[in-house]
C-alpha cells in the first residue's frame, strides 16, 4: 500500500513529504529575518497570529543557489514562494519550497543507496522521467535546533 505525498520542488529537484505531517501550504508574503539566526532559517512568518520559523530547504540541504539558477534556465530571480506549515516534535515549523507541484500515492518507496547519508531521506521513487526523494520531516533538523527554533518564538 502507498503513502499519500505532498510533492514539492526546489529548482528542478523534486523532493516529497507524507501529507499527514503537512498541516497547510501557504504563500509566502512577509518573512522576517531574524539577526544571528543559523543560516538555514530564512526567518519568521506570520500565520494567523502565530509567529512561525521558517526552514530554507535549499541551505538546509547544501543545494548552492548557483545550482537552482542552473537548472531553471538561468533565472536570477529564483525564489522561494511557498511554505509547507508542518508539525515537528511538537512545535510548527515552515520548510520554504519553490512550488508544491501535486499531492498523490507514491507506491514503491525504495530504501535510499547506502551512498545517500542524509538521515531526512527515507526513500526514493523512481518514476519514468522522475526521481523523487522522500523525506522524513522530523530528521530534517536535530532536536538542539529544534529547541533553539522554540527559544526563537
Amino acid at each position: 500500500m502507498g503513502k499519500q505525498m505532498v510533492i514539492f520542488a526546489l529548482g528542478q529537484e523534486e523532493y516529497a513529504m507524507p501529507i499527514e505531517v503537512v498541516r497547510e501550504i501557504t504563500r509566502l508574503d512577509n518573512i522576517r529575518p531574524i539577526p544571528q539566526a543559523p543560516a538555514y532559517v530564512k526567518g519568521l512568518i506570520n500565520i494567523r497570529g502565530t509567529a512561525i520559523p521558517l526552514i530554507n530547504l535549499r541551505s538546509r540541504f547544501g543545494i548552492a543557489q548557483d545550482d537552482i539558477v542552473a537548472s531553471t534556465e538561468g533565472d536570477a530571480s529564483v525564489e522561494h514562494k511557498l511554505a509547507l506549515i508542518t508539525e515537528v516534535d511538537g512545535e510548527a515549523v515552515g520548510f520554504a519550497v519553490d512550488e508544491v507541484r501535486e499531492i498523490r500515492v507514491l507506491d514503491e518507496i525504495l530504501p535510499p543507496p547506502q551512498l545517500v547519508t542524509a538521515p531526512f531521506i527515507g526513500g526514493i521513487v523512481n518514476l519514468p522521467e522522475r526521481i523523487i526523494m522522500c523525506l522524513i520531516p522530523e530528521r530534517i533538523l536535530e532536536r538542539e535546533e529544534i529547541q533553539g527554533l522554540r527559544q526563537l518564538v
